[in-house]
């Protein structure tokens, strides 16, 4: 029984510490997008009067910042897990939704925005700076 101990306490310490680390991470990155992004950030998908493409902050790297700190963090769990079973259900399930969901955003702020929104998909990476 006292050789369980430190390895249990060990594991609730790593993931008292993993949680706190990843919560904390990314309601940081969800504050400084929203408030890069100002009267526009939303949680849902619109268009409001004066509505224009915001090119500084993190969206001057990439053109989804918050998800792309969600998948990061998503990664970190399954790296945190120490299977790749679970990495990969987590990748293949996390690629799945927010490849469709950005589909969907940007067909949405481009019909929108018009040629504003088409140049800054043009210039700006969607999830990984320079890359993808």
């Amino acid at each position: 029984m006292s050789a369980l101990f430190p390895s249990l306490l060990d594991e609730i310490l790593f993931w008292v510490v993993f949680v706190w680390v990843v919560g904390v991470g990314h309601f940081l990155a969800i504050l400084r997008a929203g408030g890069d992004l100002g009267p526009f950030c939303s949680g849902f998908l619109r268009v409001i009067p004066d509505h224009k493409v915001i090119r500084n902050g993190p969206y001057r790297l990439v053109r989804h910042p918050v998800y792309a700190g969600e998948i990061l963090s998503f990664i970190g769990l399954g790296l945190a897990l120490q299977t790749w079973v679970a990495l990969l259900i987590i990748l293949v399930t996390a690629s799945v939704f927010y490849s469709n969901r950005i589909r969907i955003e940007e067909r949405f702020l481009a019909s929108e925005l018009g040629d504003e929104y088409v140049q800054y998909m043009k210039s700006v990476k969607r999830i990984i700076p320079h890359i993808l």
